[in-house]
């Protein structure tokens, strides 16, 4: 009997084998396979639309949340061939590509992506009219297109447009947006009197962001949605001691001399039959290192244009306890923690009607001891 137990030992197989993972993926059945699926979802969507003679351009906000993945492509509307993506997001953990037909975001791992870029989606012509066609897929919410219309050059017939608060909104059928238009090419021959009057070049919303470090380096980048009708110059001069990182056009980056403390902008709207035109800029300081106690000075930069409305947020050191001592802009309400991944306090500042000055904030800082033994 125990020799018979011996030679069924000596019978059994033994030692090990090494199988590639996607193999192994295979033989652990469906269920694996589909855990080891990317996981993400498109949590809002916003569209918006504005006709012109080459197609419509569309401005595209998405915030997508990936559960798990890297590199995980999510479709968000569907194109046809010609789509043209006209500006890209700067976002360094996303992109936007034109994948077979369908406008997709890749994201570069888990957490909260938000994208903004624009596209030319082509129209098909007959005659005066254009017909521009695009539809969302089965990942995006449905959201109604809102269109951007100058009158006086194009009508917007159809019976999914709806005319409201000055602009039009296109309601999708099955996912579907169909946009048309008509050129009003024979306004050319009616009296001058009866063309839109020019718009005066205007900054009608400024909007910026200090994030400063307790090592007392500091960026400002800042926002400027400009009012105009035609090309034109808008000057922007650096404050002392602050210098330009980057600029950027209707989202194209313009070159810099590092030097200079002074930037011409040639600006013009964004697109044929559109009113604005938006420029983005990015500062750097150094402030030094902070003390126990002190006065900080924010100074944003100077436009030659006038402003309407100039609204800052501040991101500061949580060390601190904050106390607004002068400057032209006024406190919005009390500090709050800061938004995002930055650390710090934030602190809200505005002031409207801006002309031939530049924006000031005044800050006293010191320790802050609340909730301290030693208070």
């Amino acid at each position: 009997m125990n020799a018979l137990v011996v030679m069924l030992l000596a019978a059994a197989p033994s030692g090990t084998a090494t199988v590639p993972l996607n193999e192994l993926v295979e033989l652990l059945g469906p269920k694996a396979m589909e855990a080891s699926k990317p996981v993400a979802a498109v949590t809002s969507l916003s569209l918006v639309g504005r006709p012109g003679e080459a197609g419509l351009w569309v401005e595209v906000e998405a915030s997508l949340r990936v559960v798990s993945g890297t590199s995980v492509a999510v479709p968000l509307l569907e194109v046809s061939a010609d789509t043209v993506v006209e500006s890209l997001p700067d976002s360094a953990d996303a992109v936007v590509v034109l994948d077979d037909g369908a406008v997709t975001a890749i994201c570069a791992g888990p957490g909260a992506h938000r994208l903004s870029f624009k596209l030319l989606v082509r129209a098909a012509r007959d005659g005066k009219r254009s017909t521009a066609r695009f539809e969302t897929t089965n990942l995006a919410p449905p959201t109604p297109l809102k269109l951007d219309v100058d009158d006086g050059l194009f009508d917007v017939p159809g019976a999914t447009v709806v005319r409201e608060w000055g602009g039009y909104v296109v309601f999708p059928q099955k996912r579907v947006y169909q946009v048309a238009w008509a050129s009003k090419q024979e306004v050319q021959n009616k009296p001058q009197v009866a063309q839109r009057a020019p718009v005066d070049p205007l900054v009608k919303d400024a909007t910026s962001r200090w994030v400063t470090t307790l090592e007392g380096r500091a960026t400002h980048e800042v926002k400027l949605t400009l009012q105009l009708d035609r090309a034109g110059s808008l000057v922007v001069t650096a404050p002392e001691g602050q210098r330009f990182l980057r600029a950027r056009v209707n989202g194209l980056p313009i070159p810099l001399d590092p030097s200079s403390q002074r930037l011409t902008l040639e600006v013009a709207p964004a697109s044929l039959g559109a009113a604005e035109a938006v420029v983005e800029l990015a500062l750097a300081q150094d402030f030094g290192v902070f003390h126990l106690s002190g006065k900080l000075e924010l100074e944003s930069p100077l436009v030659s244009w006038p402003v309407a409305r100039w609204t800052t947020e501040a991101v500061l050191p949580k060390v601190f306890t904050w106390v607004r001592h002068g400057g032209s802009m006024e406190q919005l309400g009390t500090e709050a923690e800061a938004r995002g991944e930055v650390p710090g306090k934030a602190l809200f500042f505005t002031q409207h009607l801006i002309t031939a000055s530049a924006p000031e904030i005044s800050l006293g800082y010191s320790v802050d001891i609340r909730g301290s033994y030693f208070r």
